[in-house]
């Protein structure tokens, strides 16, 4: 098992089913947290002795303080802290936090105006998108079977390639399927609404969802494991409702190694009508 799967198994073992919401001020937090560690590891590498691993410990447990009670990336820095066994093995799994918490995604592309792009990794947030505009086809023989339709018509339309691609799941039975791809616009000012061949470009109406991002491949036992962490947070926060099914964004081209690329898995969702209420009271 390599470092960046050890980390995945990490985090889907030592994150409750619960986490607090992710907010704008977590990002310094995580950017502190990696700055500690970073110190931490290198006082380890030059260091191998017990000063080097006190060092690295010592910045564990530091990075772990500066991180918020009940996020997912606490949750990880405490697992760490108490972990006991091969020094080897713990400066590995702290390297692979530290990327986490001082990840950046590889912008391969420009975002839509307006739309908000990726946040954190394996942190729950809601997210408010704005309306826009988007071409999408039935996902019929595979990803490469939907990517090339949409290519040929932003390419025939002259509408520049924006990320993230969105991916519409519908349910069946227990299983989730790709049920539609789309690219995004990069304004609902371009283009006209309607079908064109066999690709459709629709309004998306401005929506509030709930997402968790993640490092890797898209695949499907991942999205699974993110989509019940998103479910488990809306049945514990029942002021909250799943509004439609879930769609994963992918913000990065087959090109971009998995130890960088990005993905979020996220559901529709808005207040019910008892919160609304008690809100306005």
């Amino acid at each position: 098992m390599n470092r960046f799967v050890a980390t995945l198994s990490l985090l889907a073992v030592a994150a409750p089913a619960q986490l607090r919401l992710l907010e704008l001020e977590d990002l310094s937090a995580r950017r502190t947290g990696a700055a500690v560690l970073g110190f931490g590891l290198q006082a380890y590498a030059t260091d191998h002795d017990a000063t080097g691993v006190q060092r690295l410990r010592a910045a564990i447990a530091t990075a772990a303080e500066c991180l918020p009670l009940g996020s997912a990336a606490r949750v990880a820095a405490d697992a760490l802290r108490s972990q006991t066994g091969s020094t080897k093995a713990l400066a590995a799994a702290a390297e692979d936090l530290r990327a986490d918490l001082a990840f950046v995604p590889v912008a391969e592309a420009e975002l839509p105006e307006g739309v908000p792009g990726f946040t954190a990794l394996d942190e729950v947030e809601l997210r408010d998108y704005p309306t826009y505009r988007m071409v999408r086809t039935h996902m019929k023989g595979g990803s490469l079977g939907a990517f090339w339709p949409l290519f040929r018509h932003i390419q025939s339309h002259e509408i520049a390639m924006t990320t993230p691609v969105q991916i519409d799941y519908r349910a069946d039975g227990e299983r989730l399927r790709q049920d539609s791809m789309a690219f995004l616009y990069g304004s609902t000012g371009l283009g006209t609404p309607g079908k064109e061949g066999n690709v459709e470009v629709v309004d998306v109406p401005a929506t509030t969802v709930l997402s968790i991002g993640s490092r890797g491949y898209d695949q499907p036992t991942r999205i699974a494991e993110m989509t019940d962490r998103l479910r488990s947070w809306l049945a514990a926060n029942p002021a909250w409702q799943a509004t439609g099914p879930v769609r994963v964004m992918g913000y990065n081209s087959p090109s971009v190694p998995a130890n960088k690329r990005c993905f979020e898995v996220q559901l529709p969702v808005r207040r019910g009508a008892a919160a609304r209420l008690r809100e306005s009271v």
